[in-house]
């Protein structure tokens, strides 16, 4: 469990079929074989944790087909995307976000983005069929591991707002019309609309 809080950011690069390399200035130096971190909003399983020079961390993950094809980590991949990190949950830490499983929900698309004076609005598809009632003003959402609250909600869209914190440490400076996006939803909003 995660908390939407980045840490740092990562590049995943493919090492051979089905295995990646991950690479980072995280300390992980308190993980082991075997801990849970967040890659985009995504929980993988990271093995043969590694300290390099200049505090470089690296690790492995092995994706399935299912999460390459359900999540943006392909496209990442490709493209030498930086991914944003989060290492798990630990009882007695600060839950600045809300809680995050890293399991994605789906993947959408940036509609826009808009520069403002002390902030950015970031414009993203809202095109997630029946799961579209947990996008809800004011509600939380993960946006590629990110702790975020939606600020509109139009017919085809949803807004947030990114103040400058979230902007300079998160992997969203980099995006762009039409990337896609990491979505998973708040789980207590699900469970609220499961139990009606």
């Amino acid at each position: 469990m995660f908390t939407g809080i980045i840490q740092d950011l990562g590049t995943i690069k493919t090492k051979e079929e089905g295995l990646y390399q991950i690479f980072t200035n995280l300390d992980l130096s308190k993980c082991k074989e075997g801990s849970s971190i967040s890659c985009n909003g995504v929980c993988l399983t990271a093995k043969n944790i590694t300290q390099k020079e200049n505090k470089l961390f690296s690790f492995e993950v092995n994706l399935g087909e299912e999460t390459l094809k359900r999540t943006n980590l392909a496209n990442s991949i490709l493209k030498n995307e930086k991914i944003n990190l989060e290492k798990s949950l630990e009882i007695g830490d600060e839950i600045s976000g809300h809680f995050v499983y890293g399991h994605v929900d789906a993947i959408t698309n940036v509609s826009e983005i808009l520069e403002l004076e002390n902030s950015w609005e970031y414009h993203f598809e809202k095109k997630f069929n029946k799961n579209n009632k947990f996008i809800v003003e004011k509600g939380s959402i993960s946006i590629n591991g990110i702790s975020l609250t939606v600020a509109k909600v139009e017919n085809n869209t949803f807004m947030i707002s990114v103040i400058d914190h979230t902007f300079h440490h998160t992997n969203l400076k980099f995006l762009n019309k039409s990337d896609q996006v990491n979505i998973e939803f708040d789980y207590l909003a699900r469970f609220i609309f499961n139990n009606e």
